[in-house]
């Protein structure tokens, strides 16, 4: 039997969550690692980031809200957005 399991995705542009439709007429949310946190108290097994511009911008994805999230939570990450190492 496969196993379900609850993956948040939190799409970040300049280290705020936003939500929008089809990442136009974005509205601020609030502070990535917060979110994490109480999506993971939650039940999330695994948060996703998604840097939106990191690409097109052409600058390195947020590695310290990264590091932030891990430093808080003991649950799986993944981050999208222009990585190099």
């Amino acid at each position: 039997m496969i196993a379900k399991r609850i993956i948040p995705c939190l799409d970040v542009k300049d280290g705020i969550v936003v939500k929008g439709t089809n990442f136009v007429s974005l509205r601020e949310l609030g502070d990535p690692v917060a979110m994490a946190a109480a999506y993971s108290k939650s039940g999330a097994d695994e948060i996703v980031f998604l840097d939106i511009p990191a690409t097109h911008e052409g600058r390195a994805t947020m590695m310290d809200i990264v590091r932030q999230t891990v430093l808080h939570l003991s649950l799986s990450e993944a981050v999208f957005g222009r990585l190099r190492t």
